[in-house]
C-alpha cells in the first residue's frame, strides 16, 4: 500500500510546529501521531539520524535495536517487596489484566502486516480499527456483516443474536457432568486447497476459529478470555428475551436484532466501567489516574477525545499502538496455573491455538482457565503479572511463533517492538516530554526522571552498562541510547525506575491514559456521565420501552464480571470448575 501523503492535512492532522516537511506527514490511514506530527527535528533518532529522512541507515538501526534487545535479555535485580511474591511477581496486578490489556489492543489496532516485519509506513500497516473500544474485535460487523461467528438461536436464519461456542475436548474418558461448551467454536476446512494437518484415523485438524478476530486465538489464555467475554454476551440475550414482549411471527426477525443491539450495548458498557475503575487504576500513576478518571479530563492531545467524528475519522496514535501500549509484553509471565490441576509454561501456552495445534483442538479440561487463578475472587490468590520492566519472559522469544525475519537473524516478540518504534517516525523521548511540558508542566515537574535531562540521561547510560555480557553494547551505542532511547524502551524504563515496575511511570501513564481515556469520552453517550446502571438503562431504552437490563450488578471490576458470567450462564458447578 502506497503511503498516504496528507499534504492538505487539517489541523487536527498536522502539528502546528512544523508544516512544511511531507515526509514527516506520511502516515498510514488509522494511524496519526501524539499532539500532532512532530517536526523532523522532533523525531527520535538512530545515532543522529532519522530512520524516514535516512533509509540507507536501515542496517544501522536493526543492529542497534538488535543489540539493545539483547541488553534487555539481563534479568531485571527488583527490590525486595512486602507481600508474598516471588521478587518479579506484581501483587497488586493479577495476571488476567495481562490478557485484558491484551483484547484491548486487538480492539484499537488491527493491521494486516507489523510494522517491524513490513519494513516501513504503509506496507500494510493500515489500522481498520475505526470505532475504538467498541467490542468489534468480539463482535466483527455483527450477525449480517460476521455471521460465521454467530450461532442461529431458531431454525430459520434470522436470529443470529448469539456468539457462536465450541465444545471443549476430554483427554480421558468424558465424566457424566461437565460443561462442555467452554472453548471458542473452531472447526475444519474440508473441499478447500492446501495441506490436511489432521492425524489420519485419530483426530480432525479444527484449523478455523470461528471468532471476529483471529487474533483472539493468538493462544490459549486469549481464546479462553474470548470465550468468557462470549458466555457473558450470551447471557445477557437472555436475560433480554425472558423480559421482552412476545413480537408475534412477523416481529421476530426485529425482534433478534433489537435483543442483539442491546445485549451489545450492555457488555460494551460494562467493559467501559471495568477499563476505567479496574484496569486503568491497577496500570497508571496514581496522580495520573486521578487527573483522567473524571467525567470531564482536560486532555492535551487535541483529538484525543473529539466529539463529532464521524465513523472512520478516529486515528490511533503511534507513540501508543508502536510505544507506550507494548508495556503489556512486559507483564507476560514464564509460566500459568490455568486451574486447579494444571501448569503450563509460557511457550506451551503460546503454541495452543487453531493455527498451531489445529490437531488438538478444541482445548481439552487441561486448558479450561479457573477464573480465580487470573482474578482475585473471593480471597483466591492468582498468577501474579510480571513487574513492568525492560525484560521479557524467556517464552516470548519462541523461534516458532515469533520468527526471524531479517538480517539479525533475531527471534522473538522484543527485537519486533523495539524496531517498530525505530521504524515509525514518533516523537523522540526527550522531544515529548518538552511538549507535554509546555502544556501541562504539573506533569513533568512531578517526576527528576522526566524534568531533569541531564539526570534521565545518566540514569539511562548507568543501566546500560551495568550488565556488559548482554548485547555487546559498544560506547557509541549507549551514547545515541541514553540520549535518544526508543520510546517503548524508555517506557518500561520509566516503571522500572520511576514505579518499582508496579505501575507505569508519568509519561507512559500520560500516554496510555490520553487514548484510552480519550476513547472511552468519545463514545456517546459519554463514559463518564453517571453510574453503570444509567448506562444500561439508557441502552435499554434505546430499545425498549421498560428497562430490560434492570437488575445488572454494578460492575466494576473483572471479578464483578466473572461472578456475573458464571451466574447468568449457570456454571456454579462446571466441570472443569469455572470459577
Amino acid at each position: 500500500m502506497v503511503v498516504q501523503k496528507v499534504a492538505d492535512a487539517s489541523s487536527f492532522r498536522t502539528s502546528e510546529l512544523d508544516t512544511r516537511d511531507s515526509i514527516s506527514l506520511a502516515t498510514p490511514p488509522g494511524f496519526r501521531h501524539l499532539l500532532g506530527t512532530p517536526a523532523p527535528s522532533q523525531r527520535f533518532r538512530a545515532f543522529g539520524i532519522d530512520p524516514l529522512e535516512s533509509p540507507s541507515h536501515d542496517a544501522k538501526l536493526r543492529g542497534l535495536m538488535y543489540r539493545l534487545s539483547r541488553r534487555m535479555d539481563a534479568v531485571i535485580k527488583w527490590p525486595p517487596q512486602a507481600r508474598s511474591a516471588e521478587y518479579w511477581e506484581n501483587p497488586f496486578i493479577p495476571s488476567g489484566y495481562t490478557y485484558l490489556l491484551q483484547f484491548i489492543a486487538h480492539d484499537l489496532v488491527h493491521s494486516a502486516i507489523p510494522l517491524s516485519v513490513a519494513g516501513g509506513l504503509g506496507r500494510g500497516t493500515t489500522n481498520a480499527r475505526r470505532t475504538p473500544l467498541r467490542l468489534e474485535t468480539l463482535y466483527g460487523s455483527g450477525p449480517v456483516g460476521s455471521p460465521h461467528i454467530y450461532a442461529l438461536d431458531a431454525p430459520s436464519d434470522d436470529r443470529r443474536t448469539k456468539l457462536r461456542l465450541g465444545r471443549m475436548r476430554w483427554k480421558e474418558r468424558q465424566p457424566a457432568t461437565g460443561c462442555p461448551f467452554r472453548d471458542i467454536a473452531r472447526t475444519q476446512a474440508e473441499n478447500v486447497t492446501g495441506i490436511d494437518r489432521s492425524i489420519a484415523g485419530v483426530r480432525v485438524a479444527l484449523t478455523e476459529a470461528l471468532v471476529a478476530d483471529p487474533r483472539n486465538d493468538d493462544h490459549a489464555v486469549m481464546s479462553q478470555l474470548t470465550a468468557l467475554l462470549a458466555l457473558l454476551h450470551n447471557g445477557l440475550v437472555d436475560v433480554i428475551r425472558g423480559r421482552e414482549d412476545n413480537a408475534g411471527p412477523n416481529g421476530r426477525f426485529g425482534a433478534a436484532y433489537k435483543r442483539f443491539l442491546c445485549a451489545r450495548g450492555a457488555l460494551t458498557a460494562i467493559y467501559h466501567s471495568i477499563i476505567r475503575n479496574d484496569l486503568m487504576r491497577r496500570v497508571i500513576h496514581p496522580a495520573i489516574y486521578a487527573s483522567y478518571s473524571g467525567p470531564a479530563p482536560h486532555f492535551i492531545d487535541r483529538l484525543a477525545s473529539a466529539d463529532g467524528l464521524a465513523i472512520g475519522d478516529w486515528e490511533i496514535p503511534f507513540e501508543f499502538s508502536h510505544g507506550a501500549f507494548r508495556f503489556g509484553h512486559a507483564m507476560v509471565r514464564p509460566e500459568y496455573q490455568i486451574n486447579d490441576l494444571s501448569l503450563h509454561d509460557l511457550n506451551n501456552t503460546l503454541e495452543k491455538s487453531s493455527i498451531n495445534d489445529p490437531a488438538n483442538m478444541p482445548l481439552d479440561e487441561t486448558w479450561m482457565v479457573q477464573w480465580s487463578r487470573f482474578f482475585e475472587i473471593n480471597g483466591s490468590t492468582p498468577n501474579f503479572s510480571r513487574r513492568i520492566g525492560p525484560h521479557f519472559s524467556d517464552g516470548l522469544g519462541n523461534d516458532q511463533i515469533f520468527p526471524a525475519f531479517d538480517e539479525t537473524e533475531r527471534v522473538g516478540l522484543l527485537y519486533r517492538d523495539l524496531l517498530g518504534a525505530g521504524l515509525a517516525g514518533m516523537w523522540s523521548v526527550d522531544a515529548l516530554i518538552a511538549e507535554i511540558g509546555a502544556r501541562r508542566p504539573n506533569f513533568i515537574a512531578m517526576s527528576r526522571l522526566l524534568a531533569d535531562r541531564a539526570y534521565r540521561v545518566n540514569q539511562l547510560r548507568e543501566w546500560l552498562v551495568s550488565a556488559p555480557t548482554y548485547g555487546a553494547l559498544t560506547d557509541e551505542d549507549i551514547e545515541t541510547l541514553s540520549n535518544d532511547p526508543p520510546l517503548p524502551f524508555f517506557i518500561l524504563f520509566e516503571a522500572m525506575q520511576q514505579m518499582e515496575g508496579l505501575q507505569l511511570g508519568l509519561l507512559g501513564s500520560i500516554i496510555v491514559s490520553e487514548v484510552i481515556f480519550g476513547a472511552l469520552a468519545s463514545v456517546s453517550p459519554p463514559a463518564g456521565g453517571g453510574s453503570l446502571a444509567d448506562r444500561l438503562d439508557l441502552v435499554s431504552r434505546e430499545f425498549y420501552l421498560t428497562n430490560v437490563l434492570q437488575g445488572i450488578p454494578d460492575i466494576s471490576n473483572m471479578a464483578q464480571l466473572v461472578e456475573f458470567t458464571t451466574e447468568i450462564a449457570e456454571l456454579q458447578q462446571a466441570v472443569p470448575a469455572f470459577l
